[in-house]
């Protein structure tokens, strides 16, 4: 049996010269071709469903965020950690202790952007300002519905079961998770104890 001259060869040559080929055809690409698009001002970003038809300010909503009150009344358990990437790991938000069945509060008014199940968890979501939602759950069953306008404190259900007996409390910024701690006011102030 005799093989075909071909496959006699050996292959390192033949990858030599297809990467050869292809940093070749690569530096004469320019390298405009290859830049990423440029972001697309606040403005110019397709308006959201909940958002009543109305523009989103030209400006990052950052220094429109209300003053949040914690929704249930409890320490501060598990705190933000920023997501490694847009569907990476981290916590985006933070757990407030509390045992099943407490009543849970708006931490701002504003008109309920989302009211149900996602994956099974009942959650709310609250448009606060433009730009500006607030989340909060697990619930056992949300007490309001899409498009209410809520005062804040307003009742938004009783935290369900599921969350480590803890409250999760989310902020977003113009679609970003940020630390919702430095917006909660009514929070007891950390105290170093003596050893």
């Amino acid at each position: 049996m005799t093989l075909a001259p071909f496959l006699l060869r050996s292959a390192r040559p033949r990858r030599r010269s297809a990467l050869a080929l292809l940093l070749a055809l690569a530096a004469l690409v320019p390298a405009s071709a290859t830049a990423l698009p440029s972001p697309v001002p606040v403005a110019a970003r397709p308006v959201p469903w909940w958002a009543d038809g109305a523009r989103p300010a030209a400006e990052p909503a950052s220094g429109l965020v209300p003053v949040l009150r914690p929704p249930v009344a409890g320490p501060v358990v598990r705190g933000f950690e920023a997501p490694a990437g847009g569907y990476g790991p981290g916590h985006r938000g933070l757990d407030l202790a509390a045992p099943t069945g407490t009543p849970v509060t708006a931490p701002a008014a504003g008109r309920v952007a989302f009211a149900g199940a996602v994956a099974g968890t009942v959650w709310v979501s609250l448009l606060v300002a433009p730009g500006v939602v607030v989340t909060v759950g697990p619930l056992v069953a949300p007490a309001v519905a899409t498009g209410r306008r809520l005062p804040a404190s307003a009742s938004l259900g009783r935290l369900a079961g599921g969350h480590a007996g803890a409250l999760h409390l989310g902020l977003r910024i113009d679609g970003a998770y940020v630390d919702p701690l430095p917006y909660l006011a009514g929070l007891p102030r950390p105290r170093l104890a003596p050893l």
